[in-house]
C-alpha cells in the first residue's frame, strides 16, 4: 500500500511538473512575440510625428534628420557587440533594458517638450529622441535572436511580422487619436504593457539560450552545432554563402525605408501644397497618418502571409530585390505631376509588404543556412541588423544636405533614394552573374583537365 502510495505521488509529481514546464514554455513564447512588437511601435510614432516636430522646433533644413545620427553610430558598433552579449547572457535582461529605457522616454517626451525652444530647445530633443531611437533599433537584435531560439524559420518570420503589424497598429492609433506630444506618452504606455509578459516568463528559453527548449516537433534548427564542424571549417564559415550580398541589399532597404517612413507625413503635406506651421500643414499630416493606418492593416496581412511572399518572389535574396523595386516605384509616386491615388495606393499596398520583407526576410535567409554555429545566432543577427545602422546613417548623412540643396522639397530625397535602389540591385545582380560565369568556367576547366588526363593516363582512369 504504501509503495502504491509512492507511485501515486510520484506520478502526480510528473504530471504537475509537466503542466508547470508547458505554462513556462508558453509564457516565454508570448513574452518572445510581443518583445517583437517593441521595435515598431517606437519607430512608427516617430515616423508620424517626429518629422512635423522638428519642423515646428525650427530646425533648420540642412539639420533635418541629424537626430538619426545618434541612433545608427552607436548600433554600427552595438548591434554585433549586442548579439554577442546576448549569445553569452541571454536575450531577455537586454530587452527589458532596452525596452524599458524607450518606453520611459516617450512617456516623458510630453513633459519636456514644452521646455525645448530655442537652439538649446532643439539640441536637447535630438539627444533625448536619439536615446530612445537607440534603444528600438538596438531592441531588434535580442527580440529576433530570441524568436529564432524557440521557433522555427518560417514560423518565427511569420510570427515577427504580425506582431510588428499589432505593434504598428497600435501606435498608429494613439497617433491618429492623440495630439501633438500626447501620441508619445501614449505609445510609451502601450510599449509598457507589451513588455510585461517578460517579467513573468521563467528564465529559460529566450532568455537563457543555455536552457532553450527545442523547437516545435519537426522544426529543429537550420544552424550547424559547434561540434558538427571542425575548427578549420569553422573558421572558413564564420559568415554563410552570399552574406555580404544580402547585407547590402537589405542595407539599401533600410535607406529607402527610413526615407520613406520618416518622410512620408511631411512629403505628403508638400505634396498637398501645405508649408510648415500653416494650418492646412497639420490637417495634411493628419490625414496622411490615417492613410498610414490603412497601410498597417495591409501591413499585418502581409505579415501573416510572409512566407509565402518569399516562396512567390523564389527565395529570401529574390524578396529583398522585390522589396526594393517596390520602394524605387513609391518613392517616385510622391513627383509633383503624380496623381495623389497612385500615390496613395503606393502607400497602402507597396509599401507594407516591402516593409515586412526588409525588417523580417533577412533573418529568415540566416535560419536556413547550415554553413554557422547555432552558438553564433546572436552575434550574426546583430551583424545583419548593423545594416539598419548603416542604413540610417545614409540616410540622415544625405537627406539634410539634399533638402536643403532643393530648397527644402524632401522629394529631392526620396528621387535619390529611388536612384540608389536601383544601382545597388543592378551591381548585385552583376556581381551574382560574374561568379556564376567563374563557377561555370572552373567546372569545365575542371573537366577538360580531368579528360586529359584520363586520355594520358588510360591504365590510371580505367
Amino acid at each position: 500500500k504504501l509503495s502504491a502510495d509512492k507511485m501515486v505521488s510520484q506520478s502526480c509529481d510528473v504530471e504537475e511538473d509537466a503542466v508547470r514546464s508547458a505554462r513556462e514554455l508558453w509564457w516565454q513564447r508570448f513574452a518572445a512575440q510581443c518583445a517583437t512588437a517593441l521595435p515598431e511601435m517606437g519607430w512608427s510614432v516617430a515616423e508620424a510625428r517626429a518629422m512635423p516636430l522638428l519642423l515646428k522646433l525650427g530646425i533648420p533644413p540642412i539639420l533635418l534628420s541629424v537626430y538619426w545620427l545618434c541612433s545608427p553610430i552607436i548600433g554600427v558598433f552595438l548591434h554585433p557587440v549586442l548579439g554577442h552579449l546576448t549569445d553569452r547572457w541571454g536575450r531577455r535582461p537586454f530587452v527589458l533594458l532596452l525596452g524599458g529605457i524607450g518606453a520611459a522616454g516617450l512617456c516623458l517626451l510630453p513633459i519636456l517638450t514644452p521646455r525645448l525652444s530655442g537652439p538649446a530647445g532643439v539640441a536637447m530633443f535630438l539627444i533625448i529622441f536619439g536615446i530612445l531611437d537607440s534603444c528600438h533599433d538596438l531592441l531588434l537584435t535580442p527580440t529576433r535572436a530570441a524568436m529564432n531560439d524557440i521557433f522555427p524559420p518560417e514560423e518565427s518570420e511569420r510570427r515577427c511580422a504580425v506582431a510588428g503589424g499589432i505593434g504598428k497598429l497600435i501606435s498608429l492609433l494613439c497617433v491618429a487619436q492623440l495630439e501633438g506630444e500626447a501620441a508619445f506618452a501614449g505609445v510609451g504606455f502601450a510599449m509598457s504593457l507589451v513588455l510585461a509578459p517578460q517579467l513573468m516568463a521563467s528564465p529559460g528559453g529566450a532568455s537563457d539560450p543555455a536552457s532553450t527548449p527545442e523547437p516545435e516537433a519537426g522544426c529543429a534548427p537550420q544552424a550547424a552545432t559547434a561540434d558538427q564542424t571542425t575548427v578549420g571549417e569553422e573558421e572558413q564559415r564564420r559568415f554563410p554563402k552570399g552574406f555580404l550580398s544580402i547585407w547590402l541589399l537589405n542595407c539599401t532597404g533600410w535607406v529607402a525605408l527610413c526615407l520613406v517612413s520618416f518622410g512620408t507625413t511631411s512629403a505628403w503635406a508638400e505634396k498637398s501644397g501645405a508649408t510648415p506651421g500653416s494650418a492646412n500643414f497639420d490637417k495634411a499630416v493628419q490625414s496622411a497618418s490615417v492613410v498610414l493606418i490603412g497601410s498597417t492593416i495591409v501591413f499585418t496581412l502581409a505579415g501573416a502571409f510572409l512566407p509565402h511572399i518569399v516562396r512567390v518572389c523564389g527565395d529570401h535574396f529574390n524578396a529583398i530585390v522585390s522589396s526594393l523595386v517596390a520602394f524605387t516605384v513609391s518613392m517616385l509616386s510622391f513627383a509633383p505631376g503624380c496623381p495623389t491615388w497612385i500615390t496613395g495606393a503606393c502607400v497602402l499596398f507597396l509599401i507594407p509588404p516591402a516593409y515586412q520583407i526588409i525588417t523580417n526576410a533577412v533573418f529568415g535567409w540566416l535560419e536556413v543556412h547550415t554553413e554557422f554555429s547555432a552558438s553564433e545566432r546572436g552575434r550574426l543577427t546583430g551583424l545583419l541588423n548593423s545594416s539598419l545602422a548603416v542604413g540610417q546613417t545614409v540616410s540622415a548623412v544625405a537627406t539634410g544636405p539634399v533638402v536643403a540643396l532643393a530648397h527644402g522639397r524632401i522629394f529631392a530625397a526620396f528621387f535619390l533614394g529611388a536612384i540608389l535602389c536601383t544601382v545597388v540591385v543592378m551591381a548585385v545582380f552583376v556581381a551574382k552573374c560574374y561568379r556564376r560565369l567563374r563557377r561555370s568556367s572552373s567546372r569545365r576547366q575542371v573537366s577538360v583537365r580531368s579528360d586529359l588526363g584520363a586520355a594520358m593516363c588510360p591504365r590510371t582512369a580505367a
